[in-house]
């Protein structure tokens, strides 16, 4: 605060007091009928929780790193620095979203190109992805002539932002033609599908761009999908079929480090890297040294740190970390009411399909173990607004052993301790509460019932 304390002369004489624009970024809005006390925030190389109040609205002074496309909840939106927003949303109304402010032409532009997207592809992704070869091509074209056409009939506020979106619109038809093989084999159940030689070829040649890296949440995924073909082809080349974690990563770090733009070489790099920071890797510490000289980007880096040694802390016969939380049956259920026992944990949600896939084989292990000293546990990572799904769900499904619902979803000391980043995820802990396996096997795994007769069960 203590620079806007001038005297107005001093002001008077240095014009450059008021030419220079402030560098912070004002965001606001309300989002009405959310269940949640934060929303999410991201884009390349940001992460921010925003925190809501009691009447869902909110407002934010951004730092931000550079201009370029975010997303707040699931909407995409437009930031540029020294520039405000406001937007306000109605979670039973996305299609009522309204925009103000500097950003305001960029901005509706942006939802009214989602509408568009939405109106050509259907809501359906499914049977979009059904379509036939040609079928599909079409739609993809169609979309592409009338994103063009729309983007050509609007005025912008913000000089180059026209020059970045007419880019940002082929990137989205060469995700949506790089993606047709995979899921229309997915959808259509045909796994030996492949398309014609026909087939369009994606235009985009320059994968090391970091202000489209900033711009398109497409052309990141461009990226992203390009750099793991690479990584993938050059493995096969060398090592065939036989997959070994080290001599991936091996790879994969060559193929990082030759990435030139800053921005992308820390957002693959952790990307595609810090997944074997985690209890059952063994090559965790070796992926952790590299990426520390890999990456430039002190908060990443901090962050990674951060999971390492709290991944240390899961080693073998350590404490696990505690939880306390609702059952379904009603009061609260702690870890330390569990002492005495063997316990397996199950970190879940309704949404997660592989979660769902574990159920039935959960089911009959703890039929197989049903008064032994073992509980099995299930701890849903649901948001506050599906707890009556998941009430109905573990009541309908008929779900056994210990059915808790954590507090704010992933956002708790559990959870975090862990560092899940994924799910399912299954955690085996001795009688006295300390970890056997923080990375367990899965139900459907025959090694689950090898670890817990080593265990005495």
């Amino acid at each position: 605060m203590k620079r806007f304390i001038i005297p107005v002369l001093g002001c008077a004489v240095l014009a450059s007091c008021t030419d220079k624009a402030p560098e912070y970024t004002v965001l606001s809005g309300k989002v009405s009928n959310y269940k949640q006390d934060k929303i999410r925030l991201f884009g390349d190389g940001f992460r921010k929780e925003v925190v809501l109040n009691a009447d869902g609205s909110f407002s934010d002074t951004l730092m931000l790193a550079h201009n370029g496309g975010y997303t707040i909840g699931n909407t995409n939106i437009y930031l540029h620095k020294g520039k405000n927003l406001n937007i306000n949303v109605d979670v039973k109304d996305l299609d009522g979203i309204s925009v103000s402010g500097d950003l305001a032409p960029e901005n509706e532009y942006l939802l009214k190109k989602s509408k568009l997207t939405q109106s050509i592809l259907g809501k359906n992704v499914a049977d979009f992805y059904k379509l036939e070869e040609q079928d599909y091509v079409n739609k993809v074209k169609e979309l592409t002539e009338k994103q063009k056409e729309l983007l050509k009939n609007t005025t912008f506020n913000i000089d180059g932002f026209k020059a970045l979106e007419e880019k940002a619109i082929t990137y989205e038809a060469d995700v949506l033609l790089n993606r047709y093989r995979d899921y229309h084999a997915y959808y259509t159940q045909q796994k030996d599908f492949k398309t014609s030689e026909n087939f369009p070829k994606i235009s985009t040649t320059d994968f090391d761009n970091a202000e489209d890296f900033r711009f398109s949440r497409n052309y990141r995924t461009l990226v992203s999908t390009q750099i793991q073909n690479e990584i993938n082809q050059a493995y096969k080349e060398q090592f065939g079929e036989d997959f070994q974690d080290e001599k991936y990563v091996d790879i994969t770090i060559d193929k990082v480090k030759k990435i030139k733009s800053d921005n992308i070489r820390n957002s693959m790099a952790n990307d595609l890297l810090s997944y074997y920071i985690q209890p059952s890797s063994t090559v965790g510490e070796k992926v952790y040294n590299e990426l520390m000289t890999i990456i430039n980007d002190d908060k990443i880096k901090s962050e990674l740190t951060d999971n390492y040694n709290k991944i240390k802390a899961l080693a073998k016969g350590n404490p696990s970390p505690t939880f306390n939380f609702e059952n379904h049956k009603g009061g609260k259920t702690a870890l330390a009411d569990l002492k005495g026992k063997l316990v397996y944990i199950d970190v879940w949600a309704t949404w997660c399909g592989p979660c769902l896939q574990e159920i039935p084989h959960l089911k009959e292990v703890e039929k197989k173990y049903h008064g032994k000293n073992i509980e099995f546990v299930s701890i849903s990572v649901d948001d506050k607004r599906d707890y009556d799904k998941w009430k109905n769900f573990v009541t309908e499904r008929e779900l056994v052993g210990t059915q808790l619902f954590a507090d704010n979803a992933w956002d708790n000391d559990f959870v975090k301790n862990y560092v899940i980043k994924g799910i399912p995820r299954f955690i085996l802990l001795d009688t006295q509460g300390n970890i056997i396996s923080a990375d367990a096997p899965r139900p459907s795994d025959p090694k689950l019932i090898e670890l817990l007769t080593e265990n005495g069960i």
